[in-house]
C-alpha cells in the first residue's frame, strides 16, 4: 500500500519536475545540429510538429505515421547528427506517453548515443535523455537500469547547475523513488532528505517542491516502520501546503 501511495505522489512530482524543468523543453524547441538544414530538413521537421499536435489531439495512429516520415527523412538527411537525437528523443517521448515502452527506450537509446558522443554526458541534452531512458525503464519496472541512469543524470545535473540548484533536488527525488521500488529505504530517505535541503535552499522553505519531497519522504519513512516520525513530516508537509494555499 506505501509503494503504490508513493508512486502516485511520484508521478505528481515528476509533472512539477517537467515544470520547473524548461530547459529541457527549451532544449528541443530550438534543436542544434553540425550540418546546414536542407529544404527537406526543414520539412520534415515541419511533420514532426504536426505529429505532435496530433498526438495532442490523441490521434495517434496519425501521429506515429507523420514521426516515422519525419525520422526515416531527418536519418537520411543527417545521420549521427545531434539534430536526429533531437527527433529521437522527441518520437520517444510519443511513445512513452503511450505507455510502448520498449520503443520509447530504444529510441532514447539512439538519441542517448548521439548527444553522448557529440557533447559527453555533461551537457543539458544528453542528460534530459538520459532522465527520459531511466524514467522509461521505471516504468517498465526495469529498476536496476533506472537507478544507474538516474544516478548518471544526477551527475550530470550538478555539474551542469551546481549542487545545490533545485534541479539537483528533482534528480534525487527520481533516484529516491527507484531506490524505493527496490525496498532501499535508507538509500532514499538519504537522497530526499538531501533533496529537501536543496529544495528550501534553492527554491525556498515555502514551495510546492518542498512540499512533495516530504510527501514523499512520508512514505520512506513509514515504510520503516518509523510512525510517529512519519506523522510529524506529514504534520509539517500539510502545514506548509495550507500556507501556500493562502
Amino acid at each position: 500500500m506505501a509503494d503504490g501511495l508513493a508512486t502516485k505522489s511520484w508521478i505528481m512530482c515528476l509533472i512539477v519536475g517537467g515544470t520547473l524543468l524548461l530547459w529541457q523543453a527549451f532544449a528541443f524547441a530550438q534543436p542544434i545540429q553540425s550540418q546546414p538544414v536542407t529544404k527537406e530538413v526543414a520539412q520534415a521537421l515541419q511533420l514532426e510538429v504536426q505529429a505532435a499536435s496530433l498526438a495532442s489531439q490523441r490521434r495517434a495512429a496519425e501521429a506515429e505515421t507523420l514521426y516515422k516520415r519525419s525520422l526515416t527523412a531527418v536519418e537520411e538527411a543527417l545521420p549521427n547528427d545531434p539534430l536526429l537525437a533531437g527527433s529521437l528523443n522527441n518520437f520517444g517521448q510519443f511513445y512513452r506517453g503511450q505507455r510502448r515502452y520498449l520503443e520509447a527506450a530504444d529510441l532514447f537509446r539512439r538519441a542517448l548515443a548521439i548527444y553522448g558522443q557529440s557533447y559527453g554526458d555533461n551537457h543539458r541534452l544528453t542528460a534530459t535523455v538520459i532522465n527520459n531512458l531511466a524514467a522509461v525503464y521505471l516504468a517498465a519496472g526495469k529498476y536496476d537500469d533506472a537507478g544507474l541512469l538516474y544516478a548518471r543524470g544526477l551527475g550530470a545535473t550538478e555539474k551542469l547547475f551546481g549542487a545545490e540548484h533545485y534541479s539537483v533536488a528533482i534528480s534525487l527525488d527520481w533516484l529516491a523513488q527507484t531506490n524505493f521500488l527496490q525496498k532501499r529505504y535508507s538509500e532514499s530517505e538519504a537522497s530526499l532528505r538531501r533533496a529537501i535541503a536543496i529544495a528550501e535552499k534553492s527554491a525556498g522553505p515555502d514551495s510546492n517542491l518542498a512540499v512533495l519531497l516530504l510527501d514523499h519522504l512520508v512514505s520512506v519513512v513509514k515504510a520503516q516502520g518509523r510512525e510517529d516520525e512519519a506523522s510529524t513530516i506529514q504534520q509539517r508537509a500539510q502545514l506548509l501546503a495550507d500556507k501556500l494555499k493562502k
